[in-house]
């Protein structure tokens, strides 16, 4: 990438991963100033945040059952 290119903006994560945004030419007005329109938003939540519950356990169906799921 060059050192000033007015249509990328690469970032660098906090975990060492590399990011590219890339706005192609555009008749919108909203967009008329590039990358140079984007402003830096800090993040509102950082990690994983809770685990989602374990699915519950269920026996497993009877082959005949099973097979009416597939037309048999």
């Amino acid at each position: 990438m060059q050192a000033n290119d007015p249509t990328k903006l690469e970032a660098t994560l906090a975990d060492g991963r590399r990011m590219t945004l890339s706005l192609p030419s555009t008749d919108a007005k909203w967009a008329a100033d590039g990358i140079q329109g984007l402003r830096t938003v800090a993040p509102t939540h950082t990690g994983r945040g809770e685990e989602p519950p374990a699915l519950p356990e269920e026996p497993a169906l009877p082959l005949q059952i099973a097979l009416l799921g597939l037309g048999a």
